[in-house]
C-alpha cells in the first residue's frame, strides 16, 4: 500500500512537532514555576547544632570549647539549609523537573558564597516543593568580635536571634526537557526580610 505525497508530509510534520510542542510545555511549565523562601535550617556553627531556642549561654562546656576553637584559628564553618518552595500551578499540564539549581547567598545584599544544587526534584502541576540550597562559608569572613559576636551572627543569619540578617537566593534553575536541560535565562531572587 502506498501513501500519497501529503499524508506523508503530515506524518513528518507531526513526527517533528510533537516533541517541539512537548518542549515548549515543559519550557513554559518552568517558567510559571514559582520560588519563595521559607526558611533555614539544620544549622551548625564549627559543628554545633544551633536551634530556636540556642543561646550562647546555655552552650554546654565541649560545644563552647568547640566554638572557641574554631574561632582561635580562624576557621568557624557556618552550614545551614536555605529551604525554598517550588510551585508549579495547577493549570499547568505538565511536572516541572528541576534537576540542577545555581545559586549565591546575599547576606544584607553583600555576596557572600555561591554553589550548585544537583539533587532532581519532581514538581506536579498544583504542588509546591522543598528545594533545600545547602550553604556553607567561614562565618569569620563576616564576624568582628569574639565567641560571643560570632555566635550572635550565626543566630541572626539562622533567623532565631533578637536580630535577623536579610537573606536573600539569587536561583538560577535548570529543567529538564524531551531535547535536553534548559536554563533559566535569567536569576529569580528570594529573600527573607531581617526584621
Amino acid at each position: 500500500m502506498t501513501r500519497s505525497l501529503p499524508s506523508v508530509a503530515v506524518l513528518l510534520a507531526c513526527t517533528l512537532v510533537l516533541p517541539g510542542c512537548a518542549t515548549l510545555q515543559q519550557m513554559s511549565a518552568l517558567r510559571f514555576v514559582a520560588f519563595e523562601f521559607d526558611h533555614i535550617g539544620e544549622v551548625r556553627l564549627a559543628g554545633v547544632p544551633i536551634g530556636a531556642g540556642t543561646r550562647f549561654t546555655n552552650l554546654g562546656v565541649a560545644d563552647a570549647a568547640r566554638i572557641g576553637a574554631a574561632i582561635s584559628m580562624r576557621d568557624v564553618p557556618f552550614e545551614c539549609d536555605v529551604h525554598v518552595r517550588a510551585t508549579n500551578p495547577v493549570d499547568n499540564r505538565v511536572t516541572a523537573r528541576l534537576v540542577n539549581v545555581d545559586w549565591k547567598l546575599f547576606l544584607d545584599e553583600r555576596e557572600t558564597v555561591g554553589g550548585t544544587m544537583s539533587r532532581a526534584v519532581a514538581i506536579e502541576p498544583g504542588r509546591t516543593a522543598d528545594v533545600p540550597v545547602a550553604v556553607r562559608f567561614d562565618l569569620m569572613r563576616l564576624a568582628t568580635g569574639g565567641a560571643r559576636d560570632v555566635f550572635d551572627l550565626a543566630l541572626a543569619i539562622a533567623g532565631y536571634g533578637a536580630v535577623a540578617k536579610d537573606v536573600r537566593l539569587e536561583l538560577v534553575p535548570t529543567i529538564d526537557t524531551t531535547l535536553g536541560p534548559i536554563r533559566y535565562t535569567s536569576p529569580v531572587s528570594v529573600r527573607r526580610i531581617a526584621r
